[in-house]
């Protein structure tokens, strides 16, 4: 339920006024320059004849192959060596192109997409949900998304055979230019459109996005929610106001495909120009919300019981989309707001408050201005302090200085070379850049970022980030309106190709240094420098629970010598990253720098692991943000697992024990497990030499000797595995319309690479195999849910698989009632494990699920994703080519070997976790009995 709060003080805002109703993804939208008019040539024969428009090529020396097909269908293709091959089509169609009688349709139309194709004038034929089956057996993955402004569709494969590319491309063809759209698809697709609004609809974050839309553009609509619409809208689409709205806007001159990944242009082209075949013209005027932002400052407060925190968003009408410099200005200044030197960080640290920046594209209109927003979460006493604390920075903000512009200018280069290792950050960038027309953020990003001034930026300030024109919305966790004003009034005197492996062990090298650590260098094209120092340590024994989080929380507060604002300082003047996570058995250190700052960013990384800040007023603090961190975690049914599985598993602590070890936790509790950690632990290290600079490898051994010396690794898995001889039922109950339901088996596993690559193909088949999957019967068919998926862990010895959903059983607001839909989940669950079981899936689902893996072992893009597949072998008595060894097994795999496997995994009762309503766990309380006696 949410209240909308009409009563509250005026506060603080000196030209604000009470105006007034629920996100989806929050994802940044970078902007490419006016490109050539497109003229649609609709005698369009196939192959379509194509154009090439030209090369342009990146700093990084990536090149974007752009091409125009005859009907006006733009193409660009970036080759990228040893990538996937991402193939994406975006639709220049959102939310905002529809009518209020068919707000939705947009999302649901993207979900049409999965449910068949014609297979007509060449196009290929899809039934429901073929275009998962087919990537699947190229062990690829495929997804699509709808937001304000854009419509995009893509799949993804690791090229594992010549003909793949090809299939990519016609079935992203098929999906956008060949919809079936069958009245019987339409009902169907309509359950599972519903499930999906109200899993959204349980998040305040949703409220809070959709809200800051509606009262910064003043927009009109009786939909919950401005992307996914309302259940009643997508109940009342019709085949043909489908059909129309896709007719009108999947036209091909509103489209643009970007392929990156490890293709050939000139070969690529020629597959694109046969399979894209659309000859639709544009019908009837496009529909544009209209949009009309506010003068003055509007604040909306809705109070939900929902909502474990406060989420607070400063919404404001941002720049153009094609403006190139403006959408630059915009990087520095969000970097430029949570820097250490603004304060701005360290206020809402102090407040417990999390915070980040972000920029959307709310409109296909080109004159219509973007959205900038600011979130914070707080807890609710802390809410009105938070607010004036944005508030007062904010209308202080002022450009950062000639120093500190040219640090941030260095960082956003930096930044902007590793995420060009990505084929599908490159995809994204490349797809919505050109659909806005600013090529110029790609092509001249570098040189734009280097000629913007500090009076460039006053000017983006004034324009586009006054607080006096900011729509603010406020979402609360139950509370009452009077203590809601209580915590304003407290506030207001506050300041503040050949042969594949996933791993190329001929550019790795090992070493053992003098301090013992196991050290792997690994070469790479890449100048910067990634590294990953991980420690491990046997459990500490009757330890108090809440110890490992208040180190954890201290070891990023500084040094005895340096507290955390001067070491976030250090680190930002001079460009580099790490930071410390510990775990119970693990601390490890990741870091970021640039060949010529390594030894500083070592230096000061040392500093810490030798000189915490353990000191009464860290530890104090610490406290207190743990405290805050868990009152604000949401319940899950993994959550309420990992409580009860504490009790007899020393890597699991519950939130329970942790509160209960505060009470009594002191200083010297927190300074003897730093001192166990580094007196018992061994080492890992695995660390990148750039092929430029062979000689950094000698610099890297002589910064990483100066850690203090660690002991032997011991290689062997742990032994934590303990057998569940009863059904457990787990339940909690939580006022939401989706029941969290996962049911879990825990089984004894073995190191070795063949099991290993058994129990993930197993996991796949049972999560999406078009036979026996989890997703394509309880999803798919039978329309319980949104999302249902199984998933597959090892800790130790002790392996854990789990089948979870998210299905509707109390939405009284809509008078949604399906409690049953507990009972048909857990009863789907059993069906298709015994269908595993069983071995009733599909020989060709088993090698789909082969490939998948395949792929998920092949794709490691970017120096991170190769260290980490470094360190699980390193600590692991198989090696560091871990990987290759469960690559290498994977063709070998047989029916028999899953069978045995499944034998095992499901061999033990399950535990069944369960988080719901209250009415909802009473009325299945009968059916939740009767499974501890279920076969």
């Amino acid at each position: 339920m949410v209240m909308k709060v009409g009563y509250i003080n005026p506060v603080l805002f000196k030209s604000s006024q009470n105006v007034t109703k629920p996100e989806e993804k929050q994802v940044q939208y970078p902007q490419i320059k006016e490109l050539p008019n497109i003229t649609p040539d609709f005698a369009v024969q196939v192959p379509q004849k194509y154009q090439a428009l030209g090369v342009e090529e990146l700093p990084n020396g990536l090149k974007l192959h752009s091409y125009k097909l005859a009907n006006g269908h733009r193409v660009t293709i970036i080759p990228m060596e040893g990538s996937p091959a991402i193939v994406k089509n975006y639709v220049n169609v959102g939310s905002m192109n529809e009518t209020d009688d068919i707000k939705g349709i947009s999302h649901f139309l993207e979900h049409m997409a999965f449910n068949g194709t014609t297979g007509e004038n060449g196009y290929i034929k899809l039934n429901q949900g073929d275009s998962f089956n087919k990537i699947d057996k190229l062990g690829g993955w495929t997804n699509a998304s709808t937001n304000y402004a854009v419509t995009d569709y893509v799949n993804s494969t690791p090229l594992l055979e010549e003909k793949d590319l090809e299939e990519q491309i016609k079935i992203i063809a098929g999906m956008t230019e060949d919809l079936a759209l069958t009245p019987e698809m339409i009902e169907k697709e309509k359950g599972p459109v519903c499930s999906e609004i109200n899993m959204i609809m349980d998040n305040p974050q949703t409220i809070l996005m959709d809200q800051t839309v509606r009262s910064l553009f003043n927009i009109k609509s009786s939909a919950d929610e401005l992307v996914g619409g309302s259940t009643k809208h997508i109940k009342n689409l019709t085949r043909e106001k489908v059909k129309a709205y896709y007719d009108k806007y999947y036209t091909p001159d509103n489209m643009n495909l970007v392929i990156t990944g490890d293709v050939n242009p000139q070969k690529t082209i020629e597959l694109v120009s046969k399979n894209f075949r659309s000859n639709k013209t544009r019908q009837g005027q496009v529909y544009d919300e209209k949009f009309s932002p506010i003068t003055r400052t509007v604040r909306k407060d809705f109070i939900t019981d929902k909502a474990s925190a406060t989420e607070i968003m400063f919404g404001f009408a941002g720049p153009k989309v094609h403006d190139t410099k403006a959408n630059i200005i915009y990087d520095i200044i969000q970097e430029h707001l949570f820097s250490t030197s603004f304060g701005l960080k360290e206020h809402l640290r102090n407040l417990n408050a999390n915070y980040s920046m972000s920029y959307e594209k709310v409109s296909t209109n080109k004159n219509n201005p973007s959205l900038i927003f600011v979130t914070a979460n707080s807890a609710e006493e802390n809410s009105e302090k938070t607010i004036k604390l944005l508030w007062d920075k904010i209308s202080n903000l002022s450009a950062p200085t000639e120093s500190e512009l040219e640090r941030i200018k260095t960082k956003l280069i930096q930044a902007r070379q590793t995420d060009l290792q990505y084929s599908n950050y490159v995809n994204n960038i490349t797809g919505l850049t050109i659909l806005d027309n600013d090529i110029d953020y790609l092509t001249k990003h570098d040189e734009i970022l280097n000629s913007i001034t500090t009076q460039d930026i006053e000017e983006f300030i004034k324009e586009y980030l006054s607080t006096q024109k900011a729509a603010i919305t406020v979402v609360h966790p139950t509370t009452t309106i009077d203590s809601i004003n209580q915590n304003y009034t407290n506030a207001k005197n506050i300041s503040f190709k050949g042969k594949r492996q996933p791993l190329a062990t001929q550019d790795i090298t090992e070493t053992k240094l003098n301090n013992n650590f196991e050290t792997a260098f690994l070469k790479s094209k890449n100048d910067n420098i990634y590294f990953s120092v991980n420690m491990y340590f046997p459990i500490y024994k009757n330890i108090n629970p809440a110890t490992k989080n208040v180190l954890d929380i201290i070891y990023s507060m500084g040094t005895i010598d340096k507290d955390k604002n001067v070491c976030d300082k250090l680190k930002e003047n001079n460009n580099i990253e790490f930071n410390f996570n510990l775990s119970e058995d693990e601390l490890c250190i990741k870091g970021f720098s640039t060949k010529n700052n390594f030894n500083q960013t070592i230096q000061l990384a040392n500093e810490v692991l030798n000189r915490p800040r353990i000191t009464q007023e860290e530890f104090d603090k610490a406290i207190e943000k743990l405290k805050d961190y868990i009152s604000r975690s949401q319940d899950s049914a993994i959550g309420l697992y990992i409580d009860d599985e504490s009790k007899i598993n020393p890597h699991y602590t519950s939130k329970e024990d942790i509160l209960k070890g505060l009470e009594t936790l002191t200083l010297q509790d927190v300074q003897d497990l730093h001192n166990y950690i580094t007196q018992n632990a061994s080492g890992t290290i695995a660390v990148n030499i750039p092929e430029s600079s062979p000689e950094f490898k000698e610099i890297a051994i002589e910064e990483f000797e100066k850690l203090n010396p660690v002991k032997a690794m011991n290689k062997k898995p742990q032994d934590v595995y303990i057998q569940n001889d009863e059904v457990k039922i787990l339940s909690k109950e939580k006022n939401v319309s989706q029941a969290d339901i996962m049911q879990l088996y825990k089984f004894p596993v073995s190191n070795n690479p063949k099991e290993r690559a058994i129990s993930a193909i197993a996991n796949t088949l049972l999560s999406s195999s078009s036979s026996i999957g989890l997703f394509n019967t309880l999803r798919e068919k039978e329309h319980l849910a949104y999302s249902v998926y199984s998933d597959i862990d090892r800790i130790g010895n002790c392996g854990e698989i789990s089948c979870h959903i998210l299905t509707t059983t109390d939405n009284k607001d809509i008078g949604e009632i399906s409690y049953d839909n507990v009972q048909k989940s857990i009863n789907g669950f059993h069906r298709q494990i015994n269908a595993l079981k069983n071995s009733q899936y599909s020989d060709e689902d088993l090698e789909s699920a082969k490939r998948i893996l395949k792929a998920n072992l092949l794709q490691k893009e970017g120096i991170p994703s190769k260290l980490n597949g470094i360190i699980n072998g390193q600590k692991n008595e198989l090696g560091i080519d871990l990987h290759n060894q469960i690559f290498s097994e994977i063709d070998n795999i047989t029916r028999a070997d899953i069978d045995n496997f499944t034998q095992k995994a499901f061999q033990n009762p399950p535990i069944y976790s369960i988080v719901a309503s209250k009415d909802t766990l009473e009325n299945n309380k009968g059916f939740l009995e009767s499974l501890k006696t279920r076969a």
